[in-house]
């Protein structure tokens, strides 16, 4: 849960009629709402979009984001000393983020060259001595004893 904000103040001192009922999805999704719910509430659930600007520094992978992004997610879900898990390293932008909160993390990669690129960049910018980077067996192909 997040902190309501001071928007909560603004939108909930002149409730409509609408509302005060529950008001149900215009989609028909089912969903609906009922704003006046909220009067008194200091924490609620966020939405389902993050609102975090797009400008990232890693140009050199594929599926760059913001670190940002990392970092609100490890903020709501752990607290220091947790270890974050990161299956799909990449750039290792999230191990970075983890890491720079106190976090412990493990990042898991199968490619050469993101692997390479993890380590050039969570090493020099962190300068931690502990730090393990470990990369995995690469992939083989396995053949199956099955016969045809």
């Amino acid at each position: 849960m997040v902190p309501m904000g001071d928007w909560a103040d603004r939108r909930l001192k002149n409730l409509s009629e609408t509302d005060k009922v529950r008001d149900p999805s215009k989609v028909g999704s089912g969903f609906g709402k009922k704003i006046s719910n909220w009067i008194g509430r200091e924490k609620a659930y966020p939405s389902n979009v993050l609102h975090l600007a797009t400008e990232t520094r890693n140009r050199n992978h594929s599926a760059v984001f913001p670190e940002d992004l990392p970092e609100w997610y490890i903020k709501l879900f752990t607290v220091e000393g947790d270890w974050v898990l990161d299956p799909f390293m990449g750039s290792g932008t999230t191990n970075r983020v983890a890491q720079r909160m106190h976090r412990n993390s493990i990042g898991i990669e199968i490619l050469d060259e993101y692997y390479g690129l993890a380590k050039g960049q969570i090493l020099p910018e962190l300068n931690i001595q502990e730090c393990q980077l470990v990369l995995l067996e690469k992939r083989e192909k396995y053949e199956s004893s099955e016969s045809k």
